[in-house]
């Protein structure tokens, strides 16, 4: 396993860079992955505007770098690879984060970890987010590590909120590797979705849905729902014990907002991971719709996103596993 670690080492937020060399850690140790820093580095941070010699790229290149292992030495992380850096002339974080996903792809990178403060508002409106962009881009999961984590240090439970969609049980395989790695517990969330509008809207009598070709109550079609998607996520948790992961899931049908759901489940059930999956749906979204947006922002743990451009590729990245 590759694990590139694209860290601001240069910034004032020491706390989060902390916070991300714990869960760097936590990762080599759990897999002794292979993890290499890696800084990215606009000219004009070192270069004038208006300089006309190629060289000085390499030189202040050169500089960044021996500033860079003497940053990652305060962590005293002897694991890491060589410190890299990749210089650019990308004035936006769009531009910024295709960088660093071509370079992560050519590297062979199986996982990206980045920061993220976590801004909101007028602030993040003007500073847009690096980590966002790079959501919008990556070919490879992007695990990110927001200003509210604080339990970064071990994962003993990953929390994956899921529609069981199409690409679903592609990314469950990966999920079960992943926790295989880490000697994790996998706990699934999947909410019942509130159907659009009712057949009758009568304050006289009860309201009816057209649910698959059937007139049906809410309270009928919610049953319906959690005795179908409980049967379905028993089948997963089945597959999990085959392969040594110990499964648990839960259905919510309160439809409170998503984001809301995954939060809150993070902290009654103590997970140290969240896998969010980017496609469309009710759960997840699209990839950076305001559900995934907020909990990227506010989960008091690592996020670890697979994004649309990892399972849309025709590469079969996962451990060949057989699907029950």
């Amino acid at each position: 396993m590759k694990i590139i670690w694209a860290i601001d080492a240069f910034e004032d937020n020491k706390e989060l860079n902390q916070k991300m060399a714990e869960f760097i850690t936590h990762l080599h140790e759990a897999t002794h992955a292979e993890v290499e820093p890696l800084y990215l580095l606009r000219e004009n941070e070192i270069v004038l505007p208006t300089y006309e010699v190629p060289t000085w790229v390499t030189d202040h290149s050169r500089t960044a770098e021996s500033l860079f292992r003497e940053v990652l030495a305060d962590y005293n992380l002897t694991f890491l690879s060589e410190a890299k850096v990749i210089p650019h002339a990308s004035q936006s974080h769009a531009g910024t984060a295709e960088t660093l996903s071509n370079y992560a792809e050519k590297a062979k990178a199986d996982l990206i970890v980045v920061g993220s403060h976590g801004r909101e508002g007028f602030q993040r409106f003007i500073l847009g987010s690096f980590a966002e962009s790079l959501l919008q881009q990556s070919e490879i999961p992007v695990c990110v590590i927001g200003g509210h984590a604080s339990q970064t240090k071990t994962t003993k439970k990953i929390l994956f909120p899921t529609e069981f969609g199409e690409h679903s049980k592609d990314n469950f395989r990966h999920i079960l590797n992943l926790a295989k790695s880490l000697n994790a517990e996998i706990l699934l969330l999947h909410a019942i979705a509130r159907p659009i509008e009712s057949l009758f809207d009568l304050d006289t009598r009860p309201r009816v849905y057209n649910y698959k070709g059937r007139m049906l109550t809410l309270e009928q079609i919610i049953e319906h729902q959690i005795e179908n998607q409980s049967h379905r996520a028993q089948h997963w948790t089945d597959w999990a014990a085959k392969e040594g992961v110990v499964g648990h899931f839960f259905i919510d049908s309160t439809f409170k907002p998503v984001d809301e759901l995954i939060l809150n489940a993070i902290n009654t059930h103590e997970a140290d991971l969240v896998v969010m999956e980017a496609q469309s749906g009710p759960m997840s979204a699209a990839l950076l719709g305001s559900y995934t947006r907020n909990v990227v922002r506010k989960a008091p743990c690592p996020v670890y996103v697979l994004t649309r451009h990892f399972y849309d590729k025709q590469e079969d990245r996962f451990t060949e596993t057989p699907a029950p």
